[in-house]
């Protein structure tokens, strides 16, 4: 079985859009942008009032909820949270690990970073890493690979910089992978079974919220404001964070955050992997889709986001479609008097956080999290 069990890993194992899809009751849903292969706009008229937009953002909201699913999980009764093993410390900040309660019955863990002068008092950052079997080590710099070129190792650049930082695990990374002790889903028949109308997106967005948690209840960090940011499966993982948790103030996406109607490879999200399952019951015509990226980020309007791709991103190709694709979400930042808001770092080179993409970030979160 592989690590990442929501990924195909052969008969029997792994995830099998098929075999979810015959089990699966929902009936595929419709909006206006159904049928049509372009995005359409989502404010046609300049002179839109914003409380106009703010209902069909409400519309906008149900029809994702619904493409996600919902899950079985709620919040803990008691939120718990304790620190293991030993602190480490390097010259600018300390470093412990933490588990922290997703449920009742479900811990999730993660890097608290504590630098040693604070460059905000009462802020911290999510950072979310990518594909990578390591999950948290990766982005605080353990699992470091030489000559890497990504740019990965973000939440201990930012804890240098002064930010607390908080890196978790995704599910099925780290300590949550399949064959680790402390998971609770080892399998996608066991997660599947426990949210039958869920998605692993919808649960990255549950996960990401108990973060925030942790973040405001620790007695050294008391956060009253909180960004985040990632890179490819932490980019779409701050994206839905955000959607899922309006106590995010403000979130950076490196790659991984393209349209539907761009991609070639739109099955990503549903046969090759099991975060959007629901989307592949539109499978074989992704107009009919009723929702899209550009929905999802105008959903997050009036809030700072920063949006960073490559145009030779390989693995979330056509990213030079993406300016114009995010004009239209700058359309509805514009209703809310906020079109700086929406920062776009659409750049000539590979998937990867580059150095200049990482100090724009880094600077965006700086200047948004002092309020």
């Amino acid at each position: 079985m592989s690590f990442l069990w929501y990924w195909p890993a052969g008969r029997d194992s792994g995830w099998d859009f098929d075999a979810w899809k015959k089990k699966h009751d929902w009936s595929p849903i419709t909006s206006e942008q159904s049928g049509s292969k372009e995005p359409l706009p989502l404010v046609r008229d300049p002179h839109t009032a914003l409380a106009d937009w703010q209902k069909e953002a409400a519309k906008w909201r149900k029809v994702s909820d619904q493409v996600l699913g919902s899950l079985s999980d709620a919040p803990p009764i008691h939120f718990k949270f304790d620190a293991l093993g030993s602190v480490y410390r390097s010259d600018k900040f300390s470093m412990q690990r933490y588990r922290y309660s997703l449920t009742d019955e479900e811990w999730g863990y993660a890097w608290l970073l504590l630098p040693n002068k604070r460059v905000i008092d009462d802020a911290a950052v999510i950072a979310l890493h990518q594909t990578a079997c390591s999950g948290k080590n990766e982005v605080v710099g353990i699992d470091f690979t030489p000559d890497e070129r990504a740019g990965v190792y973000y939440a201990a650049e930012l804890a240098e910089r002064g930010f607390v930082t908080l890196a978790p695990d995704a599910i099925a990374f780290g300590e949550r992978q399949s064959g680790h002790r402390n998971t609770k889903y080892h399998s996608a028949d066991e997660f599947f079974g426990a949210q039958p109308h869920g998605s692993v997106m919808g649960k990255m967005g549950f996960d990401a919220a108990r973060a925030v948690d942790l973040l405001q209840q620790h007695p050294e960090v008391k956060a009253k404001r909180i960004g985040c940011i990632g890179h490819s499966h932490g980019g779409y993982g701050t994206l839905f964070a955000m959607l899922a948790d309006g106590r995010i103030a403000c979130g950076v996406m490196s790659c991984g955050v393209s349209l539907l109607r761009d991609d070639p490879h739109p099955e990503r999200w549903w046969r090759r992997t099991a975060l959007i399952p629901r989307l592949g019951l539109y499978e074989g015509d992704i107009a009919r889709t009723p929702i899209d990226f550009h929905h999802w980020m105008a959903l997050l309007a009036p809030r700072p986001i920063m949006i960073s791709a490559g145009t030779q991103d390989a693995i979330f190709p056509n990213c030079a479609a993406l300016p114009q694709r995010l004009e239209l979400v700058r359309d509805v930042y514009k209703l809310h008097g906020k079109s700086d808001a929406l920062i776009a770092n659409v750049f000539d080179g590979p998937h990867s956080f580059n150095d200049d993409a990482r100090t724009k970030a880094y600077a965006m979160l700086e200047r948004e999290l002092r309020g």
